[in-house]
């Protein structure tokens, strides 16, 4: 029943995108939103991407959502004056395949965004097993002028591996060090340790799961500068992110609560 319900999915293309804003802690404006899939298939998007990932049409999934994803953002880009990030979770399995650049080329071109817009999230649910392959990979995107985030620091085996030989343009920890933050000393300690490195190294660091108010502050305080969260905003429609992003130029839903 659930390859049945995957193919229909895949041929009728039976789901959406909602869209999470990052927000800059200086500004309290969202610098880019992550593209999440949504559909009624499938309360838990993550268990059809694991059933996908046992069949020969997970690499058509995927290509299909990145495509979904990109033209629906692109009528937001084309709505504003700016030209924020949009962030694509793509899995390293998928990542490898021959045809993923080419493709995604192919996609980017029939939209006005810019490569530079498009950050690519590297999926930790995976572990990368070749990381000296990956590296290739990631260059050669990085070259085409795309970015390139690890997401989930902290809870996969090979993310703190892939942070020092992708070199990667974001660092995204994983929900686990935002939640009781500021409850605990070890997490911040460790939040601390990221945040240097990617101070150091030029690399921009964002992080997840960020739910109350005393979290926020405390990551403020330890030099955190891109979070993202329930606390600040929710996955949401694309309707609702195009007023966010249209009604008197006013982007801000956090400030808005």
């Amino acid at each position: 029943m659930s390859i049945a319900k995957i193919n229909d999915l895949i041929d009728n293309e039976k789901f959406e995108h909602h869209f999470q804003a990052l927000y800059d802690l200086h500004t309290l404006t969202p610098i880019g939103y992550e593209a999440l899939l949504r559909t009624d298939l499938f309360n838990n998007p993550e268990i059809l991407f694991e059933k996908a990932s046992h069949t020969n049409r997970f690499f058509e999934l995927e290509m299909r959502s990145i495509k979904k994803a990109l033209m629906s953002y692109d009528t937001i880009n084309q709505s504003t004056y700016n030209s924020k990030k949009i962030l694509i979770n793509v899995f390293p399995s998928n990542l490898a395949d021959p045809e993923f650049i080419d493709q995604l080329t192919n996609i980017v071109g029939k939209t006005k965004l810019s490569t530079n817009q498009i950050v690519i999230e590297i999926n930790e649910s995976e572990v990368i097993q070749n990381v000296d392959y990956f590296s290739t990979i990631v260059y050669e995107l990085q070259t085409e002028g795309y970015l390139i985030a690890i997401d989930d620091v902290g809870k996969g085996v090979s993310s703190l591996q892939a942070i020092v030989e992708l070199q990667p343009d974001f660092v995204k920890m994983d929900r686990y060090f935002a939640k009781h933050l500021a409850e605990s000393n070890r997490k911040q300690e460790m939040v601390r340790s990221i945040v240097t490195y990617c101070l150091n190294t030029d690399t921009k660091f964002v992080l997840e799961g960020v739910e109350i108010l005393e979290d926020l502050e405390m990551a403020k305080s330890i030099g955190v500068s891109t979070v993202q969260g329930f606390l600040l905003a929710r996955p949401e429609p694309l309707q609702v992110i195009k007023k966010y992003e249209t009604d008197d130029g006013e982007d801000n839903n956090f400030a808005a609560k």
